[in-house]
């Protein structure tokens, strides 16, 4: 029997995940300029969420508990590597920057299929892989008169293990679902924040009436964006909804002015066309007519929105 796809809600809950994501990451800028360290934002980002899934869906909450193992515990490694090094990357670069880079993680899940399950790397994606290259190095812009700064390299840190921890979610046991995936993460990662937390107390500093605002709408957001990811992926088809992930860098340009007094530069935009096409010329390599159904079925259980 054909699937029934709504791919105009898919697509709404896409464009809802990215603003999402792009509120939780201006937080993160705003919180590490003000001098809040990036474990304490791990712990507000994770550790929240779990207690929140814990008292609403305490029956899937264990399931997704006695599921940890070897590949999960791997996996959220790379998901706290992310996290922290995300933080950090936006203590210095500017949202727009950092978000643009950070799409390249397309780029690298493809690489990292062709690399680790031999997946065929055609000419298309070649030339995707290239432009996604130029994008990279027209958006840091290494002529300038500072040269090339090492922290706009922690952005494709993060596209590497972003691409890292959706390669290993595709070898899980599918007995495992998405939803125990998830709130799998938030336990291990809420709590080794708590466990640093407790063990250096120093870490932790008391949010000020303005910056509390900031640390509670991490959690609500990181549960929104995931919820909606989720809903998206089994909604509708993946080749129809990708592209709308781009909205996230319209949504960093927007949040960056207004939040940072950032102004996206000539560099940074012509970049972002690059990385976009690069994107959408992957998307549609993958999809043929016909083939919808195996690429929901292949897409469900991975996060292909940046972290």
């Amino acid at each position: 029997m054909k699937p029934q796809y709504n791919n105009m809600l898919g697509a709404l809950l896409i464009i809802i995940a990215t603003l999402s994501l792009t509120i939780k990451d201006s937080a993160d800028k705003y919180l590490i300029q003000h001098g809040y360290h990036p474990v304490q934002m791990v712990f507000f980002r994770f550790a929240i969420p779990f207690v929140f899934m814990l008292l609403f869906m305490p029956k899937q909450t264990k399931t997704a508990i006695l599921a940890t193992n070897g590949k999960l515990l791997i996996r959220a490694a790379m998901f706290l590597t992310c996290a922290v090094v995300s933080v950090i990357s936006l203590k210095y670069i500017p949202l727009e920057i950092y978000i643009v880079i950070v799409q390249m993680s397309s780029v690298a899940y493809m690489l990292g299929g062709a690399i680790f399950f031999k997946e065929t790397l055609t000419l298309p994606k070649i030339i995707a892989t290239i432009l996604g290259f130029i994008g990279v190095v027209v958006v840091i812009n290494p002529t300038n008169v500072d040269g090339l700064h090492w922290v706009y390299l922690l952005p494709l840190l993060i596209a590497a293990t972003t691409s890292g921890y959706n390669l290993i979610t595709k070898t899980i046991d599918s007995k495992i679902s998405l939803i125990s995936v998830l709130i799998n993460s938030f336990f291990v990662l809420g709590s080794v924040a708590t466990i640093l937390l407790i063990a250096q107390p120093d870490i932790w500093k008391t949010p000020t009436l303005t910056a509390l605002p900031y640390f509670l709408t991490i959690p609500i957001v990181t549960i929104v964006s995931q919820l909606c990811l989720i809903k998206a992926m089994n909604v509708a088809e993946a080749s129809h909804v990708a592209p709308f992930f781009y909205f996230q860098i319209l949504f960093s340009c927007i949040f960056g002015y207004w939040l940072f007094n950032e102004i996206p530069t000539t560099y940074t935009i012509i970049g972002a066309i690059f990385i976009v096409v690069s994107g959408l010329i992957i998307t549609y390599a993958n999809y043929k007519p016909g083939c919808g159904k195996a690429l929901k079925q292949s897409n469900k259980k991975l996060n292909s929105a940046p972290e």
